[in-house]
């Protein structure tokens, strides 16, 4: 039986199909100009290793470096080709097989292979693989004949114990601290200053950066602090599951804790995490605060307690000025000074702003977006409130424009004064409605009271005898002022 005849019909080759050989091709030209060498063996070798990733095929690799002249070109594509190392990670059997035609490697194919480390590092090998390198590139050192002591070569020999160590960044910043020396002398000395776009070196400035943190005075500014607030600094990985951003807030946070935090700190933390008194799903509190731990979180919420009141008594101080209104610039002083007395006898446990549209928009002329606190928005052109927890025991809350000041004993369960994904109130929400609704939830009770400033004192006797009798006790005299503390004394009694 004769079976039919089999016809193919294969297409034209188009030019197109060869875009990629060509493309190769036009690399390997480029960067053998670069290697300072004209060797067509090498050239061959790069194009074909080249050729290899870019057909998506890295596993390849290995069975295709036989030869000296294939090592040289496998360690120079590592260290300077992108389109290289962008289709592929870095394997052991890769490392092995660089040994396989010969061990040891010659001196150049060292130099490259020490080179794409301080460049490459960590972006194309995980931890195991990355130590697999250190390993090779030390056992090689170790091999070698030096005539030239001040080589680059002579130098990784003599400083293998900091370079190539499983922390190397952190050494060689603790090199250049023990030497009492500049960064980039050391970099000089250690041979590493050609590197300094690369990866190595790059965790080595973020390394030098938490090192100055550690030790520049409590709350200081200083130029370091511009540069830890850089996205790409912050969102650095240090190790599997933190940033170097949460390495800066924990040495801020911390070095800063046991006193009132400076502004310049405060900025930093701020501009990095955001206010920490946010609902805990929203993706800034899960990025940074998360990781920080409650106790730093508390001190955080305790200095932002502190810029909270701060802030309202600018717009306060601001709303009586704007307003001409005698009354109410004569009382800002008594109001000042009544609420930063309950904030220096460490009464204030949380606090929250309400800023009207107006308020908002004169802070935002002061401080950029990202410096100031969380806070929640008035539908009120000219009212903003401050409410502050004293104690654990007294609801607070303090206003602009005739407000009257309200102290509660418990916050009403339909108020959500503390939901921090309500970010809009209403006016009357604060200024009647939570009157009303307290005594609907509690009846008539002496839990709540509403004060009215006047010049006579007798607003702060009434609000520290409230407080007296829910069980705080206070200075009269740092709530009064030194000024008028005389004047209360004979009035009321106080001793």
């Amino acid at each position: 039986m004769r079976l039919p005849d089999l016809t193919f019909e294969l297409p034209d080759w188009k030019a197109s199909d060869f875009t990629r050989i060509h493309d190769a091709e036009k690399k390997v030209k480029q960067i053998g100009r670069k290697a300072g060498t004209g060797s067509d063996s090498f050239h061959k070798a790069c194009l074909k290793l080249l050729n290899i990733v870019l057909q998506k095929q890295p596993e390849k690799l290995v069975s295709n470096i036989t030869s000296s002249v294939d090592v040289r070109a496998f360690t120079f594509l590592l260290g300077v080709s992108e389109e290289f190392i962008r289709q592929f990670s870095l394997t052991r059997a890769q490392l092995d097989v660089l040994i396989a035609p010969r061990d040891p490697i010659s001196k150049l194919s060292l130099l490259q292979l020490i080179r794409a480390y301080f460049v490459r590092y960590d972006s194309i090998a995980n931890t195991q693989v990355l130590a697999d390198w250190r390993a090779l590139i030390c056992s090689q050192l170790s091999q070698l004949k030096l005539s030239a002591a001040l080589s680059d070569l002579a130098s990784y020999v003599k400083h293998a114990a900091v370079l190539f160590s499983a922390s190397g960044p952190a050494q060689v910043v603790a090199f250049a601290r023990n030497k009492q020396s500049d960064l980039d002398g050391v970099l000089r000395e250690l041979g590493l200053n050609a590197f300094s776009h690369g990866r190595f070196l790059t965790l080595c400035r973020y390394q030098y950066y938490l090192e100055t943190l550690k030790t520049i005075p409590v709350g200081a500014e200083h130029d370091i602090l511009s540069e830890v607030v850089k996205s790409e600094v912050i969102n650095a990985p240090i190790d599997d599951s933190h940033l170097l951003g949460h390495a800066v807030l924990e040495i801020l946070i911390d070095r800063a804790a046991g006193s009132p935090i400076s502004p310049a700190w405060q900025s930093v933390i701020l501009s990095i995490a955001g206010d920490p008194r946010v609902p805990t799903s929203s993706p800034n509190y899960q990025k940074w605060w998360v990781l920080l731990g409650e106790q730093r979180i508390g001190l955080m919420r305790g200095w932002l307690s502190r810029f909270d009141l701060a802030l309202f008594l600018k717009v306060l101080e601001q709303s009586a000025r704007d307003g001409s209104i005698g009354d109410m610039e004569r009382m800002f002083e008594p109001r000042k000074q009544f609420m930063e007395g309950l904030l220096e006898q460490g009464l204030v446990s949380q606090s929250r702003l309400f800023l009207s549209r107006h308020a908002e928009h004169y802070l935002r002329k002061s401080f950029k977006k990202e410096e100031l606190p969380e806070y929640a928005l008035v539908d009120s052109p000219e009212t903003s409130m401050i409410y502050l927890n004293l104690a654990g025991k007294v609801h607070m809350i303090e206003g602009s424009h005739s407000f009257k000041l309200k102290l509660l004993d418990t916050l009403p369960s339909q108020f959500k004064l503390l939901d921090y994904s309500k970010r809009l109130y209403f006016d009357y929400e604060f200024r009647s409605k939570i009157v009303r609704i307290y005594t609907e939830e509690f009846g008539k009770r002496r839990g709540i009271a509403e004060l009215t400033h006047d010049v006579h004192l007798n607003w702060q006797h009434n609000a520290i005898q409230f407080l007296s009798e829910q069980g705080i006790s206070v200075s009269a005299y740092e709530l009064i002022g030194a000024a008028r503390y005389r004047e209360y004394k004979s009035k009321f009694g106080v001793s």
